[in-house]
């Protein structure tokens, strides 16, 4: 029964050593040190910081990113959504300088007006991407973005992340554990045979429940690139095979649960530049009723009325700065289709060298890869130390 025994221990060793690698997500037990916090939650904030080091020096350029934006493309999607907001303000223009005025003006010449304005307003609205795109470094914070995504009450997410990006891995540790453990009992089966010594078997679980883990975490990560094993057979670290499948999955997670186009908006509109994105666009649309009103501002001065026309000018700037916030969503699809994140994300990862791509992964391990082997080795010195009690 031994052979079998011990590919149980190195099945339940690794089993419960994944287990403590992502739960629970929250700390279990009295702080601060009579209880267990899952190993990824805990550095959930230093896996998130690697994680964006990743991101942004080696897979991101978002000045890059944003320049596939089509201010042109962009203007056709997000102008329909401003064109009520339009017919408001114009009204509300003419009624700061005469209540009577905009009744006066035939259907006709309104309808004009508006053209004009609307035309005017595509022209803001392409500005205003342009400067974004040529500011975009200090408007837009990457870094802080998925640091805020991957931490604090969003550690669920940093473990998703790692659980679905490493599916396959995680999976060959929990099994190998059994492999190797049955070839482990048999060695301690002959073992037995020839020194039936019942204080060994603790001994036998805690090298069992060591080599199990050590193993199974080597076979994933080593060798870095494909090497040949007594001139038969071709072995590469299982992680690093996978490269190509393991990029695209993790760039997709990326695009879709992080960097979304709703995230990049919110952080964009919300964030800390939020006040200078708001102030470009008052800005333009300053510039833009300036062009707009040009021809009548001689009579507006002649008839005393520019300090009426400057006020109207400064709460239309409020109301359709507030107004293009408030439908700034609508770019939502566009952006997503334009700023083809998981594509260059994928495709730069892809090309990574083995060991910069390897710490993508590894890290959820690296500093307490020793920590999950020997809650292998422990929990197999107390199924050796059943063994020794209660069967032989």
């Amino acid at each position: 029964m031994i052979p079998f025994t011990y590919g149980f221990v190195g099945w339940v060793t690794n089993w419960l050593a994944l287990k403590m690698t992502f739960y629970p997500i929250q700390f279990v037990g009295i702080p601060p040190y009579f209880g267990w916090q899952g190993i990824i939650p805990r550095k959930a904030h230093k896996m998130a910081s690697k994680s964006v080091d990743v991101i942004t020096e080696r897979l991101l350029n978002i000045k890059e990113v944003f320049l596939k934006v089509d201010p042109k493309k962009a203007e056709l999607v997000f102008l329909p959504a401003l064109e009520p907001s339009i017919r408001y303000t114009m009204r509300e223009f003419s009624d700061a300088l005469d209540p009577k005025l905009w009744d006066m003006i035939p259907e006709v010449v309104r309808e004009e007006i508006y053209h004009k304005v609307k035309r005017e307003s595509g022209v803001t609205i392409r500005k205003v991407i342009r400067k974004l795109q040529k500011d975009i470094d200090s408007l837009f914070d990457v870094k802080a973005l998925v640091l805020k995504k991957l931490s604090g009450k969003n550690v669920g997410l940093v473990v998703e992340l790692f659980k679905e990006v490493g599916a396959p891995e995680f999976r060959f540790i929990e099994r190998s554990g059994f492999y190797f453990g049955f070839l482990l009992g048999l060695v301690q089966m002959v073992f037995m045979i020839y020194y039936p010594l019942a204080w060994t078997l603790p001994i036998q679980g805690v090298i069992v429940g060591y080599l199990t883990n050590y193993l199974a975490l080597e076979m994933i990560f080593r060798p870095l690139l494909p090497k040949k094993f007594l001139g038969i057979f071709t072995y590469q670290g299982l992680f690093l095979k996978r490269q190509s499948e393991v990029s695209r999955l993790y760039a997709k997670l990326v695009s879709e649960k992080i960097l979304t186009p709703k995230n990049i908006l919110s952080e964009l509109i919300f964030g800390k530049a939020s006040l200078d994105i708001i102030s470009i666009i008052r800005k333009e649309v300053i510039s833009h009723v300036d062009s707009v009103t040009f021809l009548a501002k001689p009579a507006l001065f002649a008839s005393g009325k520019m300090e009426e026309f400057d006020t109207a000018k400064q709460r239309i700037a409020v109301a359709m700065a507030d107004n293009a916030v408030e439908k700034s969503f609508h770019l939502e699809e566009y952006l997503g289709e334009a700023l083809e994140i998981k594509t260059m994300m994928g495709d730069r990862m892809s090309a990574l060298p083995p060991k910069e791509f390897e710490s993508i992964l590894r890290s959820a391990f690296q500093e307490d890869e020793l920590l999950l082997i020997l809650v292998g080795a422990v929990l197999g010195a107390m199924v050796g130390w059943f063994q020794m009690v209660f069967i032989v």
